[in-house]
């Protein structure tokens, strides 16, 4: 519980001090990768106090060009910073609206292009589909879960067809990840960080290049079934 404490303590201390200056540099400079890099300093800091390792499977498996559109199951809290910290370039993400009301952490997101969804008004929500699509063929990486929230029971849930769809209308290549052992890690609403190892695990890229909106089910299939190899 100490060191969970002090985890949560280091990063928000570090989130209110450090943001304003690269906030600073990226509007200045126009570019935020100093932003991504200090983001990851703070989330592999915490991991590290914390006592939360993360192991990396599969990495020569992302293309080593051009944007992807990472796609991952989702048990924790956990996985987000897992990902930030296995996925070897800068990403933008689908992320629930709520989070757009933290006052820092939301400037950050917007500042970085991530793109709130509401779930329960449709035309939103299709609107930023359309939205993460633009991103995607911008050439900006994308990271999104298909089953929509953290898993209950450890198993896969019903994949959203938005998110491919997304992929799809993006014309980049979808790259399944599995994250594995972050629900011991941190459990479905515990405020514990409990001492241990995440892997991440990336699969061999899909491509969507001449894919149609009627192929989303097939892509949903492939990109699921390359999920589930790697769930205990």
């Amino acid at each position: 519980m100490i060191r969970s404490t002090l985890a949560y303590f280091f990063a928000g201390l570090y989130i209110t001090t450090v943001s304003p200056i690269a906030m600073l540099f990226a509007w200045v400079s126009g570019d935020t990768v100093i932003i991504y890099r200090l983001a990851r300093f703070c989330i592999r800091a915490a991991g590290w106090i914390a006592g939360v390792k993360v192991i990396i499977r599969g990495a020569e498996r992302i293309p080593a060009e051009g944007p992807c559109f990472f796609l991952s199951n989702h048990l924790s809290n956990c996985d987000v910073p897992a990902l930030a910290h296995a996925l070897p370039r800068d990403f933008r993400a689908l992320t629930k609206k709520e989070i757009m009301r933290l006052p820092v952490l939301s400037m950050i997101l917007r500042k970085c292009s991530f793109v709130p969804v509401d779930r329960r008004d449709p035309n939103q929500a299709r609107a930023a589909i359309d939205r993460g699509a633009a991103l995607l063929r911008q050439g900006f990486s994308f990271l999104a879960f298909p089953e929509g929230t953290r898993s209950r029971d450890g198993h896969l849930g019903e994949f959203k067809k938005g998110v491919f769809v997304m992929a799809i209308k993006g014309q980049k290549p979808v790259v399944p990840v599995t994250v594995v052992n972050s629900d011991s890690i941190q459990p479905r609403g515990s405020y514990r960080i409990r001492r241990g190892t995440i892997q991440v695990v990336f699969h061999d890229a899909i491509p969507t290049e001449g894919m149609g909106v009627s192929d989303r089910d097939r892509l949903i299939e492939l990109t699921r079934g390359a999920i589930a190899k790697s769930v205990p």
